[in-house]
């Protein structure tokens, strides 16, 4: 994983140095992918139809379905991690083993898949009542990736698996290749959050 800033590229797990600590957080992740264009947002309802086919999660089952894209990048919230976990996972990948999500520390994540340039991926976060994480793809709700009851500290977090830069067919040069950058500061969050209970991350400073 190589970071620079609020920016996330290569492959591995990452996390935002800061908890989420409020009852209703919201941050974003704005996809860097030159080599593959967003598609046109021209209110054909196909076009989101198709992407959408892909993405059909079970909040009861540990985020390893069959059938999942094993490129699609994860993004969600994930407990604290030591620099144990960091080696074990990265002799996992130079391995070419498969890790379960609960070994690559993506079970509080979810992936969506087919991501294009300049997508966001919107994350709200619920502490109060019933715990929730609730995903947005450009603005729209993904209701089958929600998970429905997590228990402690959790800390914004986005997964790039390897090999995800050939996804779909499509090669891309890693030096050139898809990034990730997190926004905290609502004043350049690119869409709306689910509801206006949900407010900017406070406290936010970097990525580790």
């Amino acid at each position: 994983i190589r970071l620079q800033g609020f920016t996330v590229s290569g492959s591995g797990l990452a996390l935002a140095k800061i908890p989420v600590e409020q009852d209703a957080a919201y941050w974003e992740w704005h996809v860097n992918l030159p080599g593959l264009p967003r598609y046109p947002d021209d209110g054909d309802e196909n076009d989101d139809e198709g992407r959408m086919q892909s993405i059909n999660m079970d909040d009861d089952n540990d985020n390893n379905n069959e059938g999942e894209d094993p490129y699609a990048l994860k993004f969600g919230v994930a407990t604290r991690k030591d620099r144990h976990f960091y080696k074990s996972l990265e002799n996992v990948e130079e391995e070419g083993d498969e890790a379960s999500s609960r070994d690559d520390g993506t079970v509080l994540m979810r992936p969506i898949p087919n991501l294009r340039h300049n997508d966001v991926i919107g994350v709200a976060v619920q502490q109060s009542d019933l715990p929730m994480i609730q995903f947005l793809l450009n603005g729209e709700p993904l209701p089958e990736c929600t998970i429905n009851r997590f228990r402690g500290t959790v800390y914004p977090a986005v997964y790039i698996p390897p090999g995800a830069a050939e996804c779909g067919g499509d090669r891309i040069d890693d030096d050139e290749g898809i990034s990730l950058t997190v926004e905290f500061d609502e004043d350049h969050f690119r869409e709306m959050s689910p509801h206006a209970r949900f407010g900017p991350l406070l406290a936010a400073r970097g990525i580790l």
